[in-house]
């Protein structure tokens, strides 16, 4: 891959003055201030979720946030209530699923829980980590991957995708070990949406080395083996992505820590090879639910990318598209 080092040094720095003229300070989300001031962690207390608890865990320590465990509990169907086999003894009263769940979380979350607020409760997965993480002022949510094949594709399970598609905070889904996370790597398709996936990917990591990537691939690909074709189209590719990060909301200090790759390809494909060439364990993206690379089912590159990235996949919801999917 060509890497090429972004250029804008010597370019004067737009004031406060005229981001306010332009309204984007009308629009932006708090987090794009800073790192998030509090975390939710979504987990059902399965293996899977072991990996995000200790992303959770580190974060919140990293940024000195506040840290709220939340898990779901789905009711019981009517059909399994009928069938409890006999009630229990006199002398006993068993502790009802809340109970038990807030023990699990207590045991083994240990000396960190006193630090957490812990929530347990009941209703769709989904549409309640949704409403508690708007209701604690969330400004990421954390959660994992359903279940992976060894050097294969991870498979989301529903509530994920269903997430993915309705909440408008930062969705961070975990999939290795926990490290440090080092370079992050930025998908883009240069959207308004992947504008946001740059300005979180600074915020939250404002001394890590940023590599931000665009795949690009013709409408006809028999074209490319005519002429010189392939080259202009790279070239028109090439411009584009310049555009694209001078419309950033990076400062010039942080554009120094940018690198930019222009390559011909599957965006998955790319992003699954970049991440494991370069040893890198967090790519950040950006959705915004109206048709295009991410569109409002989730469906086609956003979907391959969360499923072939190797490492750990921080969704960032555009806000204009998360309010419109609100008020439909």
């Amino acid at each position: 891959m060509r890497q090429v080092k972004a250029r804008w040094a010597d370019q004067p720095q737009e004031d406060e003055t005229q981001a306010q003229q332009r309204g984007d300070h009308m629009t932006d989300p708090t987090w794009t201030k800073g790192p998030p001031g509090t975390i939710l962690l979504a987990t059902d207390l399965s293996s899977r979720c072991d990996r995000a608890t200790d992303r959770a865990i580190q974060l919140a320590k990293l940024w000195h946030a506040k840290l709220v465990v939340l898990t779901v509990i789905e009711p019981k169907p009517e059909e399994a209530i009928r069938d409890e086999p006999f009630e229990p003894h006199s002398w006993r009263r068993p502790p009802g699923p809340e109970a038990l769940a807030a023990a699990r979380i207590r045991r083994d979350f240990g000396d960190v829980f006193k630090d957490a607020d812990l929530h347990v409760v009941e209703g769709d997965p989904s549409t309640t980590i949704d409403a508690v993480a708007r209701d604690v002022g969330a400004e990421l949510i954390v959660t994992g991957v359903a279940r992976d094949q060894t050097f294969g594709r991870y498979f989301l399970g529903s509530t994920v995708d269903k997430l993915a598609r309705q909440t408008p905070v930062p969705l961070l889904i975990v999939k290795g070990r926990v490290e440090y996370y080092g370079e992050i790597l930025v998908a883009t398709d240069f959207s308004e949406s992947s504008q946001y996936a740059l300005t979180a990917a600074d915020r939250f990591f404002p001394s890590a080395p940023i590599t931000v990537l665009h795949a690009w691939e013709v409408p006809f690909p028999g074209f490319l083996d005519k002429g010189d074709f392939r080259d202009q189209w790279r070239e028109h590719e090439r411009k584009a992505c310049e555009d694209f990060m001078e419309r950033s909301q990076l400062t010039w200090e942080a554009r120094a820590r940018v690198s930019v790759l222009v390559e011909h390809g599957a965006p998955e494909v790319l992003v699954r090879d970049y991440m494991l060439d370069r040893d890198v364990d967090l790519v950040v993206v950006g959705t915004h639910g109206q048709g295009g690379m991410f569109d409002k089912r989730l469906g086609g590159t956003a979907k391959r990318l969360l499923e072939w990235a190797p490492g750990d996949v921080l969704l960032i919801r555009e806000p204009r598209a998360a309010r419109s999917a609100q008020s439909a």
